[in-house]
């Protein structure tokens, strides 16, 4: 007899999932390898999808845990019934490592106490009545657009996680967010992506990779610099920055000393969005002539400046001198 479903496509076979129920849909994908992922594309509902994952985490085996959760939606139509989802994981998984949650609701206090996380991963989400955060073998924790009940909270978040190496605090939303987030230094901090104006310079001096896109004005620039002394080997520069006549001067201030994080660190330097202003090649021809140890210096260009660029040919010969002999110059 013909296999007559073989022949089916796809669209067709998501439309005949959709009269079954979640737990039998995602069964079938240990018919055959087209099966395997042929559910990931099926649209069931969020709340039938929701009652099922709680199904499942109470019902799975308690003596064969698994070490991963990762939950993405873009709407929860019943925060009650999330947070079950997610006070069920706690309870029955055992030794969870790594949660990965990406959706809109609230986060149980449950996560808080999770003490055999590695990996922690929000995105818009909300974290209220926090009294309590322990997280001591935590490596990784990333916050994107996560709200917060009060700024305190995110200093507690990671007063609990002394042992974070990458730190990723995007789109902070709290009370009182214009102050600067105080917190104990993360000894063993290595690479941090954060929001520039709200967590003090002195709590990431350390790290050897530094990413932020919140550089909006020059006077940030020099305290940066001069406390990454250490360590910093990437750094991108002015995503960017508007200048008035006084970021100028500073710039120029600037420019009389070097700090060893320039000179016997950096090895990547990105200018995101480069105008091709004066001082912008100012500052390139800075990092050009004093980065010893520079191996790439990229600059991604706006509109149609990349096309001029090279035309000029003051700026051929300002970028052409550098001081590293294995540097390479990058245009996008």
């Amino acid at each position: 007899m013909a296999d007559i479903i073989s022949g089916f496509s796809d669209s067709i076979l998501c439309y005949i999932l959709s009269f079954l129920p979640t737990k039998l849909v995602v069964a079938t994908s240990v018919l055959s390898k087209r099966w395997k992922r042929l559910w990931h594309r099926f649209k069931y509902g969020q709340l039938g999808l929701l009652l099922s994952l709680h199904s499942f985490l109470l019902w799975r085996d308690m003596d064969q845990p698994f070490r991963r959760l990762r939950f993405r939606c873009c709407s929860i139509p019943n925060d009650y019934r999330f947070e079950r989802c997610i006070k069920a994981a706690m309870s029955r998984i055992g030794r969870l490592e790594h949660l990965d949650l990406n959706l809109h609701g609230h986060v149980p206090s449950e996560v808080f106490s999770c003490k055999t996380l590695v990996v922690l991963k929000l995105a818009n989400l909300v974290l209220k009545n926090i009294s309590f955060v322990d997280f001591p073998l935590l490596k990784i924790l990333h916050l994107n657009s996560v709200s917060f009940s009060e700024d305190q909270d995110l200093q507690q978040f990671l007063s609990g996680s002394p042992n974070v190496e990458d730190l990723k605090v995007k789109n902070f939303i709290a009370n009182g967010a214009e102050k600067l987030i105080r917190f104990p230094r993360l000894a063993r901090l290595v690479r941090a992506n954060i929001d520039v104006h709200l967590v003090p310079l002195e709590n990431v001096k350390n790290v050897q990779v530094l990413v932020t896109d919140w550089v909006i004005c020059v006077k940030f620039v020099s305290p940066l610099l001069s406390i990454l002394r250490e360590k910093v080997e990437f750094l991108i520069f002015f995503t960017y920055c508007l200048l008035s006549e006084e970021d100028e001067r500073a710039v120029l201030l600037y420019l009389q000393s070097v700090p060893t994080c320039i000179s016997s660190h950096l090895k990547t330097c990105c200018f995101n969005i480069y105008r091709r202003s004066g001082v912008e090649l100012l500052f390139a021809k800075y990092i050009l002539q004093n980065a010893k140890f520079l191996q790439v210096m990229k600059f991604c260009f706006h509109g149609d400046t990349r096309k001029t660029f090279w035309m000029n040919p003051c700026i051929k010969r300002d970028l052409s001198s550098y001081i590293s002999d294995t540097c390479t110059l990058s245009f996008e």
